[in-house]
């Protein structure tokens, strides 16, 4: 998909401005972003805090340590957050100060900035700092932000509703474009914001192949992954595995050592792993796992993705979701509703887990959905659809686009 007219072609610049001490699923999606740009045949860049740790392979060499390491995001009160107003100005102060060289030199190669994790203060830094810039750089400017999560209904929604009003008046429609990865959150985002959404693909799910499920593995690993937090099920965890359990099948319970989870003598096996997987490790036990543990907030997981859901589809792992959540939603549209579990009542589930394990029909549908996923939630996918949204500046406005 490379052009010879590079001119035409933008310069990418993924805005990183926390890192999450690589917790969770940044370093692989911005390693994803970076694949997809440059299969476009775009120049690509990662800007991060100064303080980035050396190791961020997964971005690889197109970083810059630029950005003010500031956390903008640390906890506190409204008022305590709002004290962080002039940290925030400088943040942007010291992007603008970066974006002038690149918008003075001459190239008239137009200048994406991505934004996918944020809150409103980096929202407002960015805001700060574009409006520095004179409006004839600004014209070769063009932001881009994706939203995950339902900020609609957050307390601070209005302050997300006047910053896009403030940035639509630096950077006019088409200039600054509104992405989501969740077609009922872009719906729900659409009517809140009254701006078009594109619905963009899960990149990081590149696994370079996928490993045979275990079907008689004996225990049956459960894995819940990822950081222990109340919306991804914690309390529902604790009290799992602290439940009597006399029933075969044989079940081993993975989690992360701040979970803290410990099983009872009676209780389900349990098995702690480090806190910060490297992305070798994580899909190690993303194969060696037969059952993948989502026991999710339905209220903060409506709308909203997961990337390890989707990742566990593509490498064929039986997941065991919420009712409510996006996920069940996803796994009822391939008739595998009886992968949504009640979580208050869970012996009977635990109890069948061997029989699902063993289900060919699950086994179909599941590679039949993981085939789909493969298709969608991929680089190539991931590039296409960024290729729509940068030809959509010449065609008119997005709507929620459907898988």
């Amino acid at each position: 998909m490379n052009s010879d007219d590079s001119k035409d072609q933008p310069l990418f610049i993924s805005l990183i401005p926390h890192l999450m001490g690589g917790e969770g699923h940044i370093l692989p999606y911005h390693g994803a972003v970076r694949r997809s740009v440059e299969y476009l045949g775009w120049q690509y860049q990662a800007w991060v805090p100064q303080n980035a740790d050396q190791n961020l392979e997964e971005i690889g060499d197109r970083l810059h340590r630029v950005l003010l390491p500031e956390d903008l995001e640390a906890e506190g009160s409204m008022v305590a957050k709002l004290t962080r107003l002039p940290q925030a100005m400088e943040c942007g102060n010291v992007l603008a100060q970066q974006l002038q060289p690149l918008l003075n030199n001459g190239e008239n190669r137009p200048v994406i900035l991505f934004l996918e994790r944020f809150i409103h203060l980096q929202l407002f830094a960015v805001w700060w700092g574009l409006r520095q810039l004179s409006a004839s750089n600004r014209k070769r400017l063009h932001f881009w932000i994706l939203y995950r999560r339902d900020v609609h209904l957050d307390q601070t929604r209005p302050l997300y509703h006047g910053l896009h009003q403030r940035l639509g008046k630096l950077l006019p429609p088409p200039q600054c474009q509104f992405l989501t990865d969740s077609e009922p959150l872009g719906r729900s985002l659409q009517n809140y914001f009254r701006q078009p959404f594109m619905v963009m693909p899960i990149p990081h799910t590149d696994f370079a192949e996928v490993v045979p499920l275990s079907l008689q593995a004996d225990p049956i690993l459960c894995w819940w992954p990822g950081a222990p937090r109340e919306e991804k099920g914690w309390s529902v965890m604790r009290g799992l595995v602290s439940s009597p359990w006399h029933n075969s099948p044989k079940l081993k319970i993975i989690a992360a050592a701040a979970s803290g989870l410990k099983s009872n003598s009676e209780g389900i096996e349990v098995h702690l792993i480090g806190d910060r997987l490297t992305r070798e490790e994580y899909t190690d036990w993303l194969n060696k796992a037969q059952i993948i543990l989502l026991p999710y907030d339905p209220e903060a997981y409506a709308e909203r993705t997961s990337g390890i859901f989707t990742e566990a589809i593509i490498a064929e792992r039986i997941p065991l979701v919420s009712p409510g959540t996006w996920m069940a939603r996803e796994l009822n549209q391939y008739d595998l509703n009886s992968l949504v579990m009640d979580w208050q009542t869970p012996s009977q589930g635990w109890a069948e887990i061997a029989q699902k394990l063993a289900d060919p029909i699950i086994h179909q549908r599941l590679a039949a959905m993981a085939q789909a996923y493969r298709q969608h939630h991929s680089l190539e996918n991931y590039a296409k659809t960024l290729q729509e949204v940068w030809l959509s500046r010449h065609n008119g406005s997005m709507e929620v686009n459907n898988m």
